[in-house]
């Protein structure tokens, strides 16, 4: 008697399609991810992991426990693949798990990763570079300070006018380890070009921010003389422009900063970003404004409930450079340490009244001092005697510690000549010094 397996003729489409499923469902199983990135604080680590096409992401989780074994909690406001390393995740062991599901189906799964080790502390080398140069200049390259009445075309021709290769030389000359530099405040005006924020805002390349991509410019020549730069910016959406503020559903009130909503802090992420991602390894750090004490907006982005916060904010500035540094600024005050984000502090001064005691704010915070060096922000003036502004500037770097000095510069980026003089002073003494 003959044995017959089917009875009925095979459909090789169907066997097909569930030799795929099996298939899909063995590899999805057996996907294994990892961690990039060294596991110590204040490092940016991200998880890397090579799924097939049809999969789609649904959520990060991250988590901390005192051994591999132990009891894992939770990271609140930590959903993205990015993750920076806190100092208070010191001697725990980090596990991130992705949930994830396959399209076209209601599938969902997860897989899970566990550092070998605990995070450790190095104390922070992303700042090394920082502490090594010592003092470095700013400039509040701003519209309401170069060209206060005028539109568009006057800002995009006071951009055009800066001359990026003379101001590079001037910062070389004065010794300058590092400049700061603003792209923008609260005009909505900016020095540099950026989609996400003309999208929302509804405008055309140009008409708020500039045609030129002065950072970029001034990046490439600072270059040439080893120079980093450093980037400025709010924590806000700009205050003093109404199409700007409407369109970023943003309401500036009773004398202080609002707080953002999740509407626009999204949006300042993305325009954040972009620029990080454009200037990649060229930027060397950020300096936010803003995040005050006594102010909404610090309440809300320290708010880990909610999904767009300090850690979204923080690593949208490092999409571009993952070992950037990075400080929210607390205002006036004792050199402090502002954030858990915080590479350096803030450092905000009316003058130079403080000297570290040693190179760590904190563990891991870099001790920096700001102040400008006339008789206030933007100020055309000086306050400081040459001799105790170099004599308190070797005090600080001699004790670890990082200086930045405010200069004021004209439409075409020549710093006025008593500053410039000033910060010449400074630059030559430490080079004998060294």
């Amino acid at each position: 008697m003959k044995t017959t397996f089917f009875k009925r003729p095979i459909n090789y489409y169907v066997l097909f399609l569930f030799l795929v499923a099996v298939f899909s469902s063995q590899m999805l199983n057996a996907m294994k991810i990892s961690f990039e990135g060294e596991l110590f604080a204040k490092n940016l680590v991200s998880i890397h992991a090579d799924f097939p096409g049809d999969t789609e992401i649904i959520e990060y989780s991250w988590y901390l426990a005192p051994s591999r074994e132990g009891k894992w909690e939770i990271l609140d406001g930590i959903y993205t693949k990015e993750i920076v390393l806190l100092t208070s995740y010191v001697g725990k062991y980090l596990k991130c798990e992705v949930r994830y599901g396959i399209k076209g189906t209601n599938k969902k799964k997860a897989v899970s990763v566990i550092s070998s080790k605990p995070v450790e502390y190095k104390g922070n080398p992303n700042t090394d570079w920082f502490k090594d140069a010592g003092y470095g200049i700013m400039v509040h390259y701003l519209k309401e300070a170069i060209v206060p009445n005028g539109g568009s075309k006057e800002w995009n021709d006071a951009v055009n006018s800066f001359d990026v290769d003379k101001f590079a030389r001037q910062a070389k000359e004065a010794g300058a380890g590092y400049v700061m530099f603003t792209l923008g405040q609260n005009s909505g005006y900016y020095c540099s070009p950026n989609a996400s924020f003309d999208r929302i805002v509804g405008i055309k390349p140009g008409d708020l921010c500039s045609n030129r991509d002065l950072p970029m410019d001034l990046m490439e020549e600072l270059k040439k003389y080893n120079i980093p730069l450093i980037l400025y910016l709010p924590s806000n959406p700009p205050v003093g422009n109404k199409l700007v503020s409407v369109k970023f559903k943003y309401v500036y009130g009773n004398g202080k900063d609002s707080a953002t909503s999740q509407f626009n802090q999204p949006i300042l992420e993305d325009m954040i970003r972009e620029w990080s991602l454009r200037y990649g390894n060229g930027v060397k750090g950020w300096w936010f404004d803003g995040l005050y004490a006594w102010n909404a907006i610090r309440s809300t982005r320290m708010d880990m409930l909610l999904k767009h916060n300090i850690s979204t904010h923080t690593i949208a500035a490092k999409a571009g450079n993952k070992n950037s540094i990075v400080t929210y600024n607390y205002g006036f005050g004792k050199i402090q340490v502002n954030t858990p984000y915080c590479d350096y502090s803030s450092g905000e001064k009316k003058t130079i009244d403080e000297l570290p005691e040693g190179r760590w704010v904190k563990d891991g915070v870099q001790w920096f001092l700001f102040t400008y060096l006339g008789e206030k922000w933007g100020g055309h003036g000086q306050q400081f005697e040459t001799d105790t502004l170099v004599s308190k500037t070797q005090k600080i770097i001699s004790n670890g510690g990082v200086l930045c000095l405010e200069v004021v510069t004209d439409s075409k980026g020549e710093i006025l000549p008593h500053h410039f003089e000033q910060i010449k002073a400074v630059g030559n003494k430490l080079l004998k010094t060294k």
